[in-house]
């Protein structure tokens, strides 16, 4: 008989958990398995440092590089990097507010356009006329003559298992739902007046949900969430190395997928108090990685060149195999991606900022996350590139970086005295996205920092400069850092030289994106006639301080134009319409991809693209 395999007791602080942890598991998926989220951006390397914990008891030794990222004084107060800490037996855990995954702020919507109401599904009330002995005929097509429904009706397996039971207690009154030729299910009375579906964005870092009334197109309820497959890295590069050096990768990955996917809807239908079984349509986006981690599709060839998807058209898949949870015969349409890294998502966009349609003027659109999706309308030409934004947007590997949930510095602003904002005006925490692109670039504007991103000291500023700012550059380990705030607990909340350079990469890869593709269509930014901006970021950046850092080209501002949400807006569009689900798949048949990875001069303009225009 064998003998059972060792365990710990993990006890977690003040969440008042505990749970049995084999021996060997690492903390910060113990904890994840609990239900407490910790941030891990780094995806469990142990570089970013932002899943401390205080723990006592049986822990794996501190590493080297643990203890370098928490410093001494903070390894003796018995803190640890949860994601390099395995249980070695009891453990005591504290888990500080400052690590854990906190409550987002998400631009659930954007523009949203009047379009022909079209759903894949609909509903019809039927009156059934008792069966004869001269009408030897089936009870579904005795269905289908009542109803006067089309020619081609059919059904799948599962519902006809259960079509004789639906139609024994549904009696004479029947509601047919149908999907295009295709029959869900059959339910007593008339039930015509509760038909919803729901559109689904699943971000690289944060999953969107809006239910709409098919009958009429109108959106009911929106929810948002953090992807939790966040913990395995936040960028797509780390998820898609997560399926191929874990046995069970694609699982764990495509769970946390389906459970974000679960959670956003769970919440639609319940603020709105829509039953699941009423849910019968969904239509989901997301980039070409995050497609293929929900549909279990191993990704592993869009890590390495050619950065090809393993499936690019649309795919229709049965709703509980997607985590959706409705009626038991729901459907989700995935829309298609395009080419490489631009996926699902930038087809939503494309839809909602109208780019599907030659209109005679050229239009550029950036949907500006994670990853930053570019696509360019000329005429009948319609391009389309992508860039690894990275995570730096999202607080990862930024100092004091955090998302935008309450507490973040999202303005700042310096005028002799440095002021900022945080969301929910609460005391300051950490520092998001669009408060990282306004302090770089009042710092740039003040000239404390320079055209190629070095952090000068107070003693190389000229006379202009406050005494206020000068104070406010202080020493750090690894260089200078710039005071914005003081938190509550009397930390600094900084902006590092380190941080700059982040900056520069993630700002970099998006202007030279931008760049390089007006170039391979032969255009100057002067000739675009809108520049649109997507993208719950995007539609948060000072547009002044986005064109002072480079990150957009310097434009009228009156042609840019930011949507919000667009990949959000455009999976409702194809729910509520076949024709534009039918146009997404045009786009993706139709859409050149260029390619910067092969692009002869990328490298330069890319480092050329880093610099700061001040």
């Amino acid at each position: 008989m064998e003998s059972p395999s060792p365990s710990g007791v993990l006890r977690v602080s003040p969440d008042n958990l505990s749970a049995e942890v084999p021996v060997g598991t690492c903390l910060l998926d113990a904890l994840t398995a609990l239900g407490v989220h910790l941030l891990a951006p780094c995806g469990g390397e142990g570089t970013c440092g932002k899943c401390r914990v205080q723990a006592r008891g049986s822990l794996s030794p501190v590493g080297v590089g643990e203890a370098q990222k928490l410093g001494a004084e903070n390894v003796q107060a018995g803190f640890r990097l949860a994601c390099q800490a395995r249980v070695e037996g009891d453990v005591e855990v504290v888990v500080p507010a400052s690590s854990r995954r906190p409550q987002m702020r998400i631009l659930l919507s954007g523009s949203m356009q009047d379009v022909e109401l079209e759903p894949a599904v609909e509903k019809k009330f039927v009156r059934l006329a008792p069966q004869t002995l001269s009408e030897p005929y089936s009870r579904l097509e005795h269905l289908r003559r009542c109803g006067d429904l089309r020619a081609d009706l059919h059904a799948e397996l599962p519902v006809l298992q259960r079509l004789p039971a639906m139609l024994d207690e549904a009696g004479d009154a029947v509601t047919v739902v149908l999907c295009e030729d295709l029959l869900l299910g059959v339910e007593a009375g008339d039930t015509t007046a509760e038909c919803y579906g729901v559109a689904v964005d699943l971000g690289t870092t944060t999953v969107v949900a809006s239910l709409v009334d098919l009958r009429t197109g109108r959106e009911l309820a929106h929810a948002a969430t953090v992807n939790q497959q966040t913990q395995y890295g936040h960028d797509v590069v780390s998820r898609i190395h997560a399926t191929m050096e874990r046995e069970d990768g694609l699982q764990v990955l495509q769970a946390a997928a389906h459970a974000s996917v679960s959670r956003v809807v769970q919440d639609v239908l319940e603020s709105t108090g829509v039953p699941p079984e009423r849910l019968y349509d969904a239509t989901l986006v997301g980039n070409a990685t995050m497609m293929h981690l929900c549909l279990g599709i191993p990704p592993a060839s869009l890590g390495h060149l050619p950065y090809v998807a393993a499936v690019g058209h649309a795919v229709l898949a049965p709703g509980a195999d997607v985590g959706f949870h409705g009626h038991p015969a729901m459907r989700v349409y995935v829309l298609p991606n395009i080419a490489g890294f631009v996926g699902a998502d930038t087809v939503g966009a494309i839809l909602a900022a109208g780019l599907d349609k030659n209109d005679g003027r050229i239009r550029l659109l950036a949907d500006i996350g994670t990853n930053c999706e570019i696509a360019l309308r000329l005429g009948e030409r319609l391009l389309v590139t992508s860039t690894p934004a990275g995570p730096a947007f999202e607080g990862a590997r930024i100092a004091c970086g955090m998302y935008a949930a309450p507490g973040a510095i999202e303005e700042v602003h310096i005028d002799g005295h440095v002021h900022w904002q945080t969301i929910g005006g609460q005391p300051p925490l950490g520092l998001c996205g669009s408060g990282l692109v306004d302090i770089s670039a009042e710092l740039v504007r003040l000239g404390v920092v320079d055209a190629t991103g070095r952090m000068l000291g107070p003693d190389e500023l000229d006379g202009t400069v406050s005494p206020e700012v000068r104070r406010s550059l202080v020493e750090r380990e690894g260089g200078l850092a710039f005071v914005i705030a003081a938190a509550p607990d009397g930390s600094q909340i900084v902006l590092t030289q380190r941080d700059v350079r982040e900056l520069q990469l993630a700002k970099g890869a998006i202007r030279s994106g931008i760049d390089l593709l007006l170039e391979h269509a032969g255009l100057t930014v002067d000739q675009l006639d809108e520049f649109v901006i997507a993208g719950g970021f995007g539609s948060y950046i000072d547009k002044e301080n986005a064109m002072r850092l480079g990150m957009v080209p310097r434009l009228d501002p009156a042609k840019l134009t930011f949507i919000g949400n667009g990949a959000l807006v455009g999976a409702r569009l194809a729910l509520v319409s076949r024709a534009l689900r039918r146009q997404g798949e045009k786009i993706a048949r139709q859409a050149a991809h260029l390619q910067l990875a092969h692009t002869p001069d990328f490298q330069l303009r890319f480092s050329e693209a880093m610099l700061f225009e001040a």
